[in-house]
């Protein structure tokens, strides 16, 4: 990452309001991770039953097996427990990395720098924010895909929900080996699209703020949704492959 520094809100004088902005953020990114499971859910169950299956000849065949086989509820399979987590998972998100910006800053400070934190810092942030999350993610994403995977009763890998497959995982392959499978590459994954993300949220938070000669408390959660549902995307779609 290169020199160049953004004026982050941690340069600025902090609002009376700033606890109310706090909310704000932890809102707007609650309600924004919600839209995007629901959205976004039968689309992964076809790409998941699609790589895990030789049985659906295409997409579209995907789609119609699972409605006339499962029904409508078959494309949120393994929906509740993303929509439970998101909150949690948004909360550290917001903690870690306003714990690593508040850290850069006070390093800054005193090297004489100032408060600004650089692009890198702020990927660096955000990067954190994606290591902490991938702590709830990871397990939770597991669970998810076996539950997407689980399309019959006949299945031996069959659970009947969330809470069924949390138990047999851990029964069968304990924690580490088994709930966390594949929590490497899922760290690897969050590192970079986490930093990505919030590396593009800050700077477009920053352009408005110039832009309308705003502080952040006054920036509206309508924005700040938006901000944050256009860098998810692209943080999603880099990290996807796309």
């Amino acid at each position: 990452m290169g020199a160049e520094s953004l004026p982050t809100d941690s340069s600025r004088p902090m609002p009376a309001s700033n606890s109310n902005q706090v909310y704000k953020d932890l809102f707007a990114g609650t309600i924004g991770g919600i839209t995007q499971v629901l959205a976004g859910q039968p689309f992964d169950i076809i790409k998941v039953r699609l790589q895990s299956s030789n049985q659906y000849k295409s997409m579209s065949d995907a789609a119609i097996q699972i409605s006339r086989n499962e029904g409508f509820s078959g494309f949120y399979k393994g929906t509740s427990l993303p929509l439970i987590g998101i909150g949690a998972c948004v909360s550290i998100q917001f903690g870690c990395l306003e714990a690593s910006k508040r850290a850069f800053k006070e390093r800054n400070l005193a090297n004489g720098n100032g408060p600004q934190l650089s692009l890198g810092q702020l990927y660096l942030s955000g990067a954190a924010a994606g290591v902490g999350n991938s702590i709830i993610s990871g397990p939770v994403e597991h669970i998810r895909i076996r539950l997407q995977t689980s399309s019959s009763p006949a299945q031996l890998n069959h659970f009947l929900g969330p809470g069924d497959a949390l138990k047999k995982i851990i029964r069968s392959d304990g924690i580490l080996r088994g709930l966390y499978c594949g929590q490497l590459i899922t760290v690897a994954r969050e590192f970079h699209g986490y930093g990505m993300y919030f590396l593009g949220y800050e700077w477009l938070v920053e352009r408005h703020m110039k832009l309308k000669d705003c502080s952040r408390s006054e920036i509206g959660t309508g924005w700040a949704m938006l901000y944050g549902y256009v860098r998810r995307w692209i943080s999603n779609s880099q990290s996807s492959g796309a």
